[in-house]
């Protein structure tokens, strides 16, 4: 085990806050990379240190063990943070400093969370084993709430803006299923959907009954709270749509990351779809939009983190490009300058300047 001995940053300036590390201090196992990896299209950083190696982190900032699949916010408190970690629910009361503690479900893998916006105490988990989990005290405890699914691998879960007991869930292979009891009772909600691998659910906030399924043959929408499903002419049907992310000031404005074609744009709600300029020929597993600026579009792929600044047309690096799996991608939008948080491989990251420096949350070892 070495040290850090020396930091250079090109701009002048030198600083390992990033880490939480002072010069001199030992440095764990998990930290035997290139950090200069972190950095956006160029150098930002340089270690001068015997240590460096070139192997990859594998439990960086890691809520639980494992890889990060998922990162969700508290709806008024920036420092309460939630994740799905390989081996279960994770939650942080400090901003991942305090080491990512397990509150539960530490035998499944939760891959998607929805916090209710109103009463920050419940919570759904969805996992990929085990269905839908439901927590009342703020993840102190959790039951499974699965009665009508049909399907345990959950792939995605949206809530009801004004309406917490109303859940879409997403599955891996049924299709789409609705509770409007909290989760007491769920219904398939399939009218018109062919394809029912649904990799991706987003909701319009300003007009819930509005809500757009990513599968893998293309984009559904339904205008009548998924009861019926449609799949326009220009869905991208031969295309599979890995997630789905709408503008925050224009929710006829749509983005969908597709594997291996890149991001496509709709601006009249989903009914026609283009290609950027200099489309990112990258598998999409992520995305998220700026809230202050909507034209910078991010996007975790297989090869990190990229940043659009023109919707989408063209893509630049934004960092972390030793990740193989950038899971989840998440703006609080509470912090200003807005947090982007990363979850996937690494753990759980965040970064205030456009990917310039990513920060670690925390790091537990387990």
């Amino acid at each position: 085990m070495g040290t850090v001995s020396k930091i250079v940053r090109l701009n002048s300036r030198t600083w390992v806050s990033a880490l939480g590390m002072k010069f001199g201090s030992k440095l764990p196992p998990t930290f035997k990379f290139a950090i200069r990896g972190l950095g956006g299209s160029f150098l930002p950083i340089l270690f001068v240190s015997t240590l460096l190696s070139h192997q990859l982190p594998a439990q960086m900032g890691s809520p639980g063990h494992g890889e990060t699949q998922a990162v969700a916010l508290h709806p008024t408190n920036p420092d309460i943070l939630y994740a799905g970690a390989a081996k279960g629910f994770c939650k942080s009361l400090e901003g991942g400093t305090d080491g990512w503690p397990v509150y539960g479900l530490d035998t499944l893998s939760p891959r998607v969370i929805a916090v209710s916006q109103s009463n920050s105490d419940i919570i759904y988990a969805g996992t990929y084993e085990m269905g839908v989990h439901k927590s009342e005290n703020g993840a102190s405890s959790w039951n499974a709430i699965n009665n009508g699914i049909s399907d345990l691998r959950i792939r995605a879960l949206v809530l009801h803006p004004q309406d917490d007991q109303i859940v879409f869930a997403g599955t891996e292979g049924y299709g789409i299923f609705k509770t409007t009891d909290g989760g007491d009772s769920w219904k398939e909600m399939n009218s018109g959907l062919i394809d029912k691998v649904i990799r991706s659910l987003v909701i319009d906030p300003k007009a819930p009954d509005i809500l757009y399924a990513g599968t893998w043959h293309g984009v559904y929408t339904t205008m009548d709270g998924a009861k019926n499903w449609s799949a326009d002419p220009d869905g991208l049907y031969d295309a599979d749509v890995r997630v789905l992310a709408l503008d925050p000031t224009d929710s006829n404005i749509i983005y969908a990351g597709t594997q291996p074609r890149g991001v496509f744009r709709s601006v009249d709600g989903g009914k026609t779809w283009t290609a950027g300029a200099e489309p990112l020929a990258e598998h999409i597993e992520s995305m998220a939009i700026d809230p202050t600026n909507p034209s910078h579009v991010y996007v975790g792929t297989k090869a990190g983190v990229f940043l659009s600044k023109d919707r989408g047309d063209h893509f630049k690096s934004a960092g972390l490009r030793w990740s193989n799996h950038a899971w989840t991608l998440v703006f609080d939008p509470k912090t200003s300058p807005p947090t982007l948080y990363y979850g996937g491989v690494g753990g759980v990251l965040k970064t205030i300047n456009e990917g310039l420096w990513w920060e670690v949350t925390g790091v537990k070892l387990r």
